[in-house]
């Protein structure tokens, strides 16, 4: 799963977030024909007297505070939507990894995903590092985050269904597989994933029944390893 050197920030667009920016967008405009229809009633009735020129001169001195509120509001809303630049700071995690020490590299790759909640790959490397010390529950978690925050990647589907497999039924890894395979058409266990997508589909069908004597197992877990809350 590579990192494309930008963290996605378009969550606050999305889901619940998408009507919250509705709502405040809807507002503004509502505060601009209030506030254009409220200034021509208050020139119209001004108009002639003495304090007209002093009015409109106020009227014009908010409209501007008024369009420069509205500026900064928008503003706001596009630097949260767009991209930011990280560098890749996954280095220390992926050498705790290669030397077997999982549990180190659990607390790292916690701490990127707790300072970056929206990137995928912290969620996916911090999931998959889970699974090593056989922490299902936490590792499935971690990567259907993954998925939540890039559903374009491969891997997450690929890791997720694997699990489900050893743990479930072929019907529980099917969906993940043949979302992995739409997406990466020519991975190089494609002949595996096949296999279980068509064994649940006899499961879905009856004439296979769920679950597996033969069905692979999960890698043991790392020698002495144990694993708390990240």
């Amino acid at each position: 799963m590579e990192l494309r050197g930008t963290l996605d920030r378009h969550a606050l667009l999305e889901g619940m977030n998408l009507q919250m920016l509705g709502l405040g967008v809807g507002t503004a405009l509502v505060a601009i024909v209030i506030a254009a229809i409220g200034t021509a009633i208050i020139l119209r009735n001004a108009r002639g007297s003495e304090s007209h020129g002093k009015i409109l001169k106020w009227a014009r001195i908010a409209w501007v505070g008024f369009v420069f509120y509205l500026v900064a509001y928008i503003g706001y809303f596009v630097h949260k939507s767009s991209p930011e630049k990280v560098s890749y700071p996954f280095v220390p995690g992926d050498q705790m990894v290669a030397k077997g020490d999982y549990n180190g590299a659990i607390k790292f790759y916690a701490g990127i995903a707790k300072e970056y909640p929206d990137m995928a790959l912290a969620h996916f490397k911090l999931g998959m590092a889970l699974r090593m010390v056989k922490a299902i529950p936490q590792s499935v978690k971690e990567l259907k985050l993954a998925i939540r925050d890039d559903p374009d990647q491969p891997e997450p589907y690929f890791a997720l269904g694997s699990i489900l497999w050893t743990q479930g039924t072929s019907q529980d890894a099917m969906p993940y597989f043949r979302k992995g395979l739409e997406l990466d058409p020519q991975n190089r266990q494609k002949a595996f994933f096949m296999q279980i997508i068509h064994r649940g589909e006899l499961e879905q069908k009856g004439q296979l029944k769920p679950g597996s004597e033969t069905r692979p197992k999960l890698s043991p877990a790392a020698p002495a390893s144990h694993v708390g809350t990240p």
